[in-house]
């Protein structure tokens, strides 16, 4: 029997993703993270598993090398909405929490998904995600929203979009990064606002 997206199946992993961060929060692996990491590791693990289901339709135990890069690759970059510091973060955050999942018995090949992380460079995934040109429709509006592009947009409308189309990850957090006059295409983080990024993230997260 061909297998279907399911969104009770959908919720049911990311209440099991819920659980197994909140126990990964208590390692020490975790606090090795960076504080910027730390911010964006809650949302990063919700949507590599979101992502892994609703387009490969797999569970953890079903990860593979090829799905965990194209997940890394393709889909994050295509479908995620946020800043270059939550992309810098993906790689660092899921290769610690795969080590976790294993000794969790969550998964069984950590060794193969490790692997499959160290072939990945953090540059790739941000130049994948700089190439507006592979943002889905979704991605687009996203980016215009967290850049402030879209002052007046309903709060409640945000929350709804996060929730649905970007998998959890918060948009609001650069809602003061606004620019003064719209742009003719979406421009990407300057090192300043990076900057001033983190440090939201850091008031957020204390």
């Amino acid at each position: 029997m061909e297998r279907q997206y399911s969104e009770v199946e959908a919720e049911k992993h990311f209440e099991n993703n819920r659980l197994w961060f909140r126990r990964f929060q208590t390692t020490r692996s975790y606090r090795k993270l960076t504080k910027p990491e730390r911010a964006a590791a809650g949302y990063i693990t919700q949507a590599f598993v979101g992502l892994a289901y609703k387009y490969q339709l797999r569970n953890p135990r079903r990860y593979t090398a090829t799905s965990v890069k194209e997940v890394v690759l393709t889909l994050f970059p295509e479908k995620i909405a946020a800043t270059n510091v939550f992309f810098t973060s993906v790689i660092p955050v899921m290769r610690r929490y795969f080590i976790f999942l294993g000794v969790q018995h969550k998964i069984s090949n950590v060794d193969t998904l490790i692997r499959a992380l160290d072939t990945i460079k953090v540059r790739q995934l941000l130049d994948g995600h700089r190439e507006t040109k592979n943002w889905d429709a979704h991605k687009r509006l996203g980016m215009q929203v967290l850049m402030g592009y879209k002052p007046d947009i309903d709060p409640k409308q945000v929350t709804t979009f996060e929730q649905d189309f970007n998998m959890g990850v918060p948009l609001r957090f650069c809602f003061d990064f606004s620019v003064n006059r719209p742009p003719k295409n979406i421009i990407l983080l300057t090192e300043k606002l990076r900057k001033k990024f983190e440090n939201v993230m850091y008031e957020k997260n204390k």
